[in-house]
């Protein structure tokens, strides 16, 4: 595990910052919901980040594929200090492309799970003891074009 690394939404002057405020599809994700991110990576993409929580102090995840890597990094948000970061050795973005990204969550005893299911069919359980039961915040930074919902 890597030491916890400062959120993109932490630095004020972040230009390309997307706020998602769709109030009525945000209401529905509580626990044992799930929320889609939609959009493109933008050509000659680094990375980007999606952040979901109850506010900017306490993340249930911070996803963060790096592009010239070719990895992923997860972690979570509580009281303002970040915790332990997971890296995932592989990262199913290509610059250009457009994607689906989904994120489901579960309550457990000591937090909750964030499953999130990658464009190439995979997916992955990020445990955090944010215990958050809903969803009032979500961010997408970096070099990812958001697409509104098309339900």
């Amino acid at each position: 595990m890597a030491n916890a690394t400062k959120h993109p939404s932490d630095n004020a002057a972040a230009s390309n910052l997307i706020w998602i405020r769709n109030a009525n599809q945000l209401e529905s994700f509580h626990v044992d919901g799930s929320f889609d991110v939609r959009g493109r990576v933008a050509p000659k993409a680094k990375s980007f980040a999606i952040s979901l929580g109850a506010n900017a102090s306490n993340l249930n995840i911070c996803f963060k594929p790096d592009l010239t890597k070719r990895i992923f990094t997860c972690n979570y948000k509580k009281d303002g200090k970040y915790g332990q970061e997971m890296i995932g050795r592989s990262c199913p973005f290509h610059e250009g492309k457009e994607v689906e990204i989904h994120f489901s969550l579960e309550a457990t005893d000591s937090g909750s799970i964030v499953t999130v299911f990658l464009p190439d069919h995979t997916h992955f359980r990020f445990s955090n003891p944010v215990g958050v039961n809903y969803y009032k915040y979500v961010a997408v930074d970096g070099d990812f074009q958001h697409y509104p919902d098309r339900s």
